[in-house]
């Protein structure tokens, strides 16, 4: 039975790659012409099919649905200090004359409670 043959070439490299290809081969387990044969084959695929640029492609989608995930979380943070704040400004308080300045300093006290939660988190969501 005829296995079909690669087909052979000669080819001259540094001694310093031709230790790095000695040195993988032996890792691998593998020949230097299935080395170079796979090395070979990684260099002439279309620069979007390499690895490392689908690993790239992977980590943009990855960073992007991050940032969404952080955007809607500092949403749901401002969404949830509006009610608080609401809530505040509607309860009735212990004392029937409550006035404008009273509701001014609630909202002060409240935004003062935010910048410090603010300071401790990230500041790039509260920027």
């Amino acid at each position: 039975m005829n296995i079909p043959q690669k087909p052979r070439i000669g080819a001259r490299i540094s001694e310093a790659n031709a230790r790095k290809l000695d040195r993988l081969c032996t890792e691998q387990g593998a020949t230097r012409g299935d080395v170079i044969d796979e090395a070979l084959t990684l260099l002439f695929l279309p620069p979007l099919e390499r690895p490392e640029a689908v690993l790239i492609q992977n980590m943009r989608r990855l960073e992007d649905k991050i940032a969404r995930l952080d955007a809607s979380a500092a949403f749901q943070a401002d969404l949830l200090v509006e009610f608080i704040y609401a809530w505040l400004q509607q309860r009735p308080g212990p004392h029937p004359f409550r006035t404008p300045a009273d509701d001014a300093r609630a909202g002060a006290e409240l935004e003062a409670l935010m910048k410090r939660v603010a300071d401790r988190s990230n500041p790039h969501i509260w920027g």
